[in-house]
């Protein structure tokens, strides 16, 4: 009988904890008797936690490119990204061959050299499986302040709209904040004049309270914002909740 598999991308700028996310999401799902695939597609990472079972470094490395052909660090990454699609079909087939429920893919640190070309779209609808879902890793550091927080929920917005698969938005190292932090975050996510309201008392140019006001309100309207999960992929904190929501998102594949 064939394994239905599940793909699941984790997405987000760079130091967010996509790896650290990986690792605990992969070790969660084992102690619960999933079978389990991991895929770096970061071609330039020096350092992983967990074992990759399938590693673009093995078919494309940034910094052999670098060297060959004297690029910079950026110049580098788009290079190796660029030649992923080389190798797509082999990897894809290797993956298909390991026939695990849950497939982790592992995108590459520069969230904006991957995400923002088109390559980046390729690579994903290449690698997707019948359920796939992608998960928006937010850096709760860098969303501690009203502006913060809705330049990473405008990046989400742009990953979905760019990726055009059901997203989960995670709000990582919640354990690097106080609680009442992270609930002033979730509140903003929730309440958009309580959003508006943080955006008035931070912002001190009028032309930028009424762009940020503005974005808030399109953001509210898309309603993109209905469940921000917070989590810390260091401690595990938040993961029972987060695999409750990748399972009820792949249930509504079924339902279609």
């Amino acid at each position: 009988m064939k394994i239905t598999m599940s793909t699941v991308f984790i997405v987000g700028t760079a130091g967010s904890g996509k790896s650290t996310l990986v690792s605990t999401l992969m070790e969660w799902l084992e102690r619960n008797q999933y079978s389990v695939v991991t895929v770096n597609l970061d071609p330039a990472v020096e350092y992983l936690p967990y074992i990759a079972d399938i590693d673009i470094r093995d078919f494309v490395s940034a910094r052999k490119l670098m060297r060959k052909y004297k690029l910079g660090p950026n110049a580098s990454i788009i290079a190796a990204v660029d030649m992923m699609l080389l190798n797509i079909e082999r990897i894809r087939e290797e993956v298909q061959a390991l026939e695990a429920t849950y497939i982790l893919i592992d995108t590459p640190g520069q969230m904006e050299l991957f995400a923002f070309r088109s390559t980046g779209s390729l690579l994903i609808d290449k690698l997707s499986s019948d359920k796939t879902i992608v998960i928006f890793v937010i850096d709760a550091t860098q969303a501690r302040t009203p502006t913060g927080f809705v330049s990473s929920i405008l990046l989400s917005l742009s990953t979905q709209f760019r990726f055009n698969k059901p997203q989960i938005n995670v709000l990582n190292k919640i354990d690097l904040l106080d609680k009442s932090e992270v609930e002033r975050i979730l509140l903003w996510s929730e309440e958009a004049e309580e959003l508006q309201n943080a955006l008035r008392i931070e912002t001190e140019s009028l032309g930028k309270l009424e762009l940020s006001v503005r974005i808030s309100e399109i953001i509210n309207i898309m309603e993109s914002l209905s469940k921000i999960i917070p989590i810390s992929a260091k401690t595990g904190e938040g993961m029972d909740e987060l695999c409750r929501e990748i399972e009820q998102v792949l249930r509504t594949y079924d339902e279609r």
